[in-house]
């Protein structure tokens, strides 16, 4: 895997789960640290970015749908890197459907969801 540069200041990185209070969780708390690495997510209109701790032992996603009706991603394509993993919801609405080419993520209308990947 090829390291994650930096992503501007303008990014989704202002959109923390801190209303939800997952922030203070320790094993969240390492990828929005100083020094993680975040990297903007290209989600066919929905808004994403990813955060990791340095040691990319954890993964934050943050999907943001700004249109005024559900909208839906598939997280395999999405983070094909990640397809190993077992997703985890932290905060916000949504729902989950199965298909042949992997799970999909469908979301509220002009919500924003978070969610942990672990190995």
């Amino acid at each position: 895997m090829s390291p994650l540069a930096p992503t501007p200041d303008h990014a989704l990185r202002h959109r923390t789960p801190a209303r939800s209070d997952c922030l203070t969780l320790p094993h969240i708390a390492p990828a929005f640290a100083e020094d993680s690495y975040v990297r903007e997510l290209d989600a066919d209109g929905i808004e994403g970015v990813l955060h990791e701790p340095t040691d990319r032992s954890r993964a934050v996603v943050g999907l943001h749908n700004p249109c005024a009706t559900e909208a839906r991603v598939n997280i395999h394509t999405l983070l094909p890197e990640y397809a190993d993993r077992t997703w985890h919801f932290l905060s916000g609405s949504m729902h989950t459907s199965h298909a042949a080419d992997g799970t999909y993520l469908h979301l509220s209308a002009s919500d924003t969801v978070w969610l942990t990947a672990t190995p």
